[in-house]
């Protein structure tokens, strides 16, 4: 009974038949004599019209070649044949992607009479195979994508794996520590970071590693000139989508020029601040001298007492325009009053509003009838504050030279000393704002401003400015302007 009903359940035929893959038989010429419904079905043929045909011709030209180069001879030596890739022409033309197992029989003698073959369909396979292959395309572009756009950036951009090991660094990286990209060892990033910052950077490293928190930090990193320069380093964990750490992905933005600007403004704040309370303490006290002296205007110290105070409120006067005048330039909101003078003319009556001392002789020279199209007031100002830096930094010049130019479409004009001269690396920055020219043998100070409020005023006139100097005979502070 079992035996009859295993008979009646499991049907050779049927299973051939219905088989999951395809199922045929060729001659010893290889010709079809024997094909199942299934491969019948994935052609699109009937099995009459198969039947007696070359198996060979329903491949493609390079599986054609391939089939009777190597298919045949493994098959007649080896006796099987194990996952031979093809691609069979259906009856619509189109292809479908198989691989091709089968085994020979032989005769007694050897002979090959005929082969069992099985296909296995792989066309979703190969579909699938594509799709991970367009994808892998797909990333690596994205990945030159952005590896290009990392490699444009002024910063340096890199990432490590989850434990903190660098992978990737951009060329930023490679031209900032003058290296091939190779060397990325931890040991070789660290000996960049300046030592008083490098304790701190690895607690709040090793901190963010732990705990997987965001990473910012202000640190000092070695050049490729040997220089140290402040950067701000920021680092980010990226999670896939199941929340597991992959990477790190950090950044390090240059920020040198802004801390120097923040001391620079530090240091001016603390400058401007003696700068004022100096005569401002001064100016107390001489109120409180001429407070107790109110009841007695005829005593002998009042008039000297009252012509300091209005030096020193002279001098808080200046320090406020010289402010005033460096915020205007700054917002945009100069603006120029100009008409046509003789230049001459302007700086003798300049010359009578300069406090100097009576050793000093003021002497223009050259052309003395030069008219110029300018705001005359601030062309006052420029030169005014010539002849006082003159004054100031050159205090044994006991002559002082201005002379007058004709340049074609400009005038030139130069304030010369014959004081002790500007070292040449001060020169390029004698213009700039909150610049000092350091004296030891000058009792003067300032904030620093009154140069680059000069040089201001001439660009915004068209003209150009700049000094010149040899220590030990003295300097040449000039500008130009169009004569109209």
């Amino acid at each position: 009974m079992e035996n009859d009903l295993l008979a009646r359940l499991i049907d050779a035929e049927q299973l051939y038949q219905n088989a999951p893959c395809g199922y045929f038989s060729l001659s010893a010429d290889g010709k079809i004599i024997k094909i199942n419904l299934t491969l019948l079905n994935w052609l699109g043929y009937e099995e009459k019209e198969l039947l007696g045909q070359k198996f060979a011709s329903l491949l493609t030209k390079g599986g054609q070649m391939h089939f009777e180069m190597f298919f045949w001879p493994v098959a007649s030596i080896s006796k099987a044949v194990k996952e031979f890739s093809y691609e069979i022409l259906r009856k619509d033309g189109s292809l479908i992607a198989v691989l091709l197992n089968a085994s020979a029989l032989l005769d007694e003698h050897g002979k090959l009479q005929a082969i069992n073959a099985v296909l296995t369909n792989t066309t979703e396979r190969k579909n699938y195979e594509k799709e991970i292959l367009h994808s892998k395309r797909v990333a690596e572009s994205e990945k030159k994508r952005l590896q290009f756009m990392a490699d444009l950036v002024p910063e340096i951009i890199w990432t490590t794996t989850a434990k903190g090991n660098i992978d990737y660094v951009n060329a930023r990286f490679c031209q900032y520590f003058n290296c091939n990209g190779e060397d990325t060892r931890s040991s070789f990033v660290l000996s960049k970071v300046h030592k008083d910052d490098l304790r701190e950077l690895l607690k709040v490293w090793y901190r963010s590693i732990a705990t997987g928190e965001h990473l910012q930090k202000e640190i000092r990193l070695l050049n490729r000139e040997g220089i140290y320069e402040w950067h701000l380093l920021k680092s980010a964990l990226f999670l896939d989508e199941e929340g597991n750490m992959t990477n790190w992905f950090g950044s390090c933005a240059n920020i040198n020029d802004h801390i120097n600007a923040l001391k620079k403004k530090d240091e001016f704040i603390s400058i401007a601040s003696h700068e004022l309370k100096t005569p401002i303490t001064s100016l107390k006290a001489v109120l409180q001298l001429l407070d107790r002296l109110k009841n007695d205007p005829s005593n002998k110290m009042v008039p000297g007492l009252i012509e300091k105070a209005n030096r020193n409120v002279d001098k808080v006067n200046a320090l406020v325009e010289d402010l005033l005048n460096a915020s205007q330039m700054n917002q945009g909101q100069l603006h120029l009053n100009k008409s046509m003078f003789n230049l001459a003319g302007l700086i003798s009556d300049c010359v009578h509003h300069v406090r100097i001392d009576q050793r000093y002789e003021i002497i223009i020279e050259g052309d003395i009838i030069l008219q110029v199209f300018a705001d005359e007031g601030r062309i006052e100002q420029v030169i005014a504050n010539f002849i006082t830096n003159a004054i100031k930094y050159a205090p044994d010049s006991k002559q002082i030279f201005i002379n007058l130019k004709n340049a074609g479409a400009n005038v030139l004009i130069e304030v010369v000393d014959k004081g002790p001269g500007i070292a040449e690396e001060k020169i390029p920055h004698l213009f700039d704002r909150y610049y000092q020219v350091e004296n030891k043998g000058s009792k003067y100070s300032g904030l620093g401003l009154g140069l680059f409020i000069c040089a201001e005023i001439v660009k915004r006139h068209g003209g150009e400015i700049g000094a010149r100097s040899t220590l030990g005979e003295g300097s040449v502070f000039w500008f130009s302007l169009p004569t109209s």
